[in-house]
């Protein structure tokens, strides 16, 4: 295998796989393409910025050859694999490394035979990953939803849900086109994400999927996730309409008095903060027995209804940030039971968020109180 490689338009697809430990190069006199895989998750796109001088195939380690390509201060590169080792010439440089046998390269799985599912635009799939998962927790064991997003085709609309049992995110995008079948794909969180990543081109992405993968297509690069082999809760029960206090507010507003806040909160186990909404005012105070006490005061329009109410204050940051910018209403339904984030008057993102138990420390103090009001 031999290749001409220019260097910065090379990179734009070296990227697209080096997070892999193996990258395999598979050279025809039509091209050069990357394939990598951790067995969870797989990526294959034709690589941009290469001559074949001769074909082959090779199966190369990503974290040597990827610094000398950074590293190089040349741009036109030549690249020789044989079986055993590589060689990088940058100019008059050389730069010898080894290579892996190709016979220890995975199989990735293969599109053909998979079910068309729909079409989407690629920064609408991104938007949708992003507010979808937001719900998400770390992958766990057991229940095995946990750490996943379901993708889930209804009428025109691709949804993305997640939930960890304490909070569900909601989202849904229109497609483009769709093969007009209800279908359930559940895949793992973190990986949809890194998806999400690739999906910077104002372009279209086909999705595929058959029993255990799902594909992403998107012009020269083909992305596809291993599904998770589990039962999604029935997410659209746990919702209620009951709403006892509404705040309206402007959602990037809010994310600097809830930094501020988390300052305090994160060093106290629970994480929490507590709420008090009343007369177009809301308080939000979180205390540590070793770090003190922080109190922000925000103003919304709120109901007349006054609350208090605690959450956990990573969840509902996260939950505020999925809002993105603009203007945005949250539904509590009381202290004991869900509160709901939205866009006001737009119904393609929900963040529902269960409240934390309140105890007497996480309140101010009247000497607290009147320090605040003065």
């Amino acid at each position: 295998m031999k290749l001409e490689l220019t260097r910065q338009e090379f990179m734009k697809s070296w990227q697209l796989v080096a997070k892999f430990s193996n990258v395999r190069f598979v050279v025809t006199e039509f091209g050069v393409t990357l394939e990598a895989t951790d067995l969870k998750s797989s990526v294959k796109c034709n690589a941009l910025g290469v001559n074949v001088l001769e074909t082959g195939s090779a199966l190369i380690p990503t974290e040597t050859f990827g610094n000398m390509l950074k590293k190089s201060n040349e741009e036109d590169l030549l690249l020789e694999v044989n079986s055993s080792r590589g060689l990088l010439r940058a100019g008059r440089n050389k730069m010898r490394f080894p290579v892996m046998p190709i016979e220890e390269f995975p199989q990735i799985p293969t599109i053909e035979g998979a079910n068309y599912i729909c079409e989407i635009n690629a920064n609408s799939l991104a938007k949708l990953i992003n507010e979808g998962s937001a719900a998400a927790s770390q992958p766990q064991d057991f229940p095995r939803y946990l750490g996943t997003c379901l993708l889930k085709l209804e009428d025109y609309y691709l949804k993305a849900v997640s939930t960890d049992g304490k909070r569900l995110a909601v989202a849904k995008v229109p497609c483009v086109e769709n093969n007009g079948i209800e279908d359930d794909i559940l895949v793992l969180a973190q990986s949809l994400k890194e998806v999400s990543k690739t999906l910077t081109l104002d372009t279209n992405v086909k999705i595929y999927a058959d029993a255990a993968t799902v594909w992403f297509q998107v012009e020269n690069i083909e992305l596809s996730l291993r599904k998770v082999d589990a039962t999604f809760p029935q997410y659209n029960r746990i919702l209620n309409d009951e709403v006892y206090t509404r705040l309206k507010f402007h959602a990037p507003d809010l994310i600097p008095v809830l930094d501020r806040v988390d300052i305090i909160a994160k060093t106290n186990p629970a994480h929490i903060m507590a709420m008090t909404l009343y007369n177009n005012e809301v308080r939000v105070t979180s205390r540590s027995a070793e770090h003190g006490v922080v109190t922000e005061v925000f103003y919304g329009e709120t109901s007349e209804n006054g609350l208090t109410v605690g959450f956990n204050a990573d969840f509902f940051i996260a939950g505020v940030k999925a809002l993105g910018n603009s203007e945005a209403v949250i539904e509590f339904s009381g202290e004991d039971t869900q509160m709901r984030m939205m866009r006001e008057g737009d119904d393609s993102f929900l963040y529902m968020l269960m409240p934390a138990r309140l105890s007497n420390v996480d309140f101010l103090t009247d000497e607290e109180m009147e320090i605040v009001n003065v």
